[in-house]
């Protein structure tokens, strides 16, 4: 019994060069200029690969070369491979290094705190020799801290830092707020408007120095609310969630831990209103004047580029559902 070898095995990077560029000049005289080949070992490659995939690529019309729908497949799949293939030859330099340093990490950024977790993890998994500390803590802890060399870098809302001397900032987000007890959600607009109803309830709040305490406290004082009466602060996001639900209070919501939660299932159909003084961005912050080691920097890179990942697939996800 006769058996046809795999196409898998016998496609090579060329292949998708070569389909890429007569997709776009349409010309096999064009193609082998580009590709600084010659016109007969265009031909001779694009036959190559019709024979491997049993299909025909182009046909000729008029002097022009027009491709079959399969042509765009197959470009697409090239890009993918070569991008995949950039970002492992990114990599290899990085596997190389023996890194035996200690990376100290400051965070406060639910956004963000996710795809930080992972980042540090894979790193472990790529790096066991490297220590990586990751500190929670409040905004000005993490602001002193970084001025002081306690941190390498540090996540945090962006808040007033462009500003400041002897900081640099690159913005990796941007996070909006609600509110919510353990059943409903409600925009803060809408709080806001009954205040008088919604303040009387039982309040879990971070502890003022957190960024958006702040926050949530200037918006009170601009329209002369009071804070609550009966509240919880805490300057932690653990345990935050029980003490919600056996209190029966109402908090300050990220909208990405909603998300996470699995919150939002409701409101596909509908339009949460948001407060622009409520929306903070969120980014890594490092110091100007002191330059980060070698490995501070592959971390750093190594979890940008997991948080940049993880908000376009949270885009697209976004896009698909609404």
């Amino acid at each position: 019994m006769q058996t046809h070898p795999d196409p898998r095995n016998l496609i090579k990077l060329r292949h998708f060069k070569l389909i890429e560029t007569l997709m776009a000049t349409r010309s096999i005289r064009l193609a082998a200029e580009r590709l600084r080949i010659t016109p007969a070992a265009v031909s001779k490659s694009c036959l190559e690969l019709e024979n491997i995939l049993n299909t025909k690529l182009f046909i000729r019309k008029s002097g022009e070369l027009i491709p079959y729908p399969l042509c765009e497949r197959l470009v697409a799949t090239g890009r993918r491979i070569s991008a995949e293939l950039n970002n492992l030859i990114n990599e290899i330099p990085h596997h190389d290094k023996n890194f035996h340093n200690t990376v100290k990490i400051g965070f406060q950024t639910p956004m963000l705190q996710d795809a930080i977790v992972r980042g540090v993890a894979k790193i472990k998994h790529m790096h066991p020799n490297l220590n990586l500390i990751l500190e929670y803590g409040s905004r000005q802890s993490l602001l002193s801290g970084i001025e002081t060399n306690l941190y390498d870098f540090i996540f945090i809302s962006l808040t007033d830092i462009i500003p400041h001397p002897r900081f640099k900032a690159q913005k990796l987000g941007e996070e909006q707020y609600v509110i919510a007890n353990i059943e409903e959600i409600y925009s803060i607009p809408e709080v806001l408007q009954k205040w008088e109803e919604f303040s009387s309830a039982t309040w879990v709040l971070p502890v003022k120095g957190l960024a958006i305490r702040d926050k949530f406290d200037s918006i009170l004082a601009a329209r002369r609310l009071s804070l609550p009466e009966r509240r919880i602060e805490i300057n932690s996001p653990i345990g935050r969630e029980k003490i919600i639900s056996l209190s029966n209070a109402f908090t300050i919501a990220p909208l990405t831990v909603m998300r996470e939660l699995g919150r939002l299932s409701g409101f596909l159909n509908e339009t949460l209103s948001f407060l622009p003084e409520m929306c903070m961005d969120t980014g890594i912050v490092w110091l100007k004047d002191s330059p980060m080691s070698s490995a501070a920097q592959y971390v750093s890179e190594f979890i940008i580029n997991k948080i940049v990942k993880n908000n376009r697939e949270i885009k697209n996800e976004n896009n698909i559902q609404y």
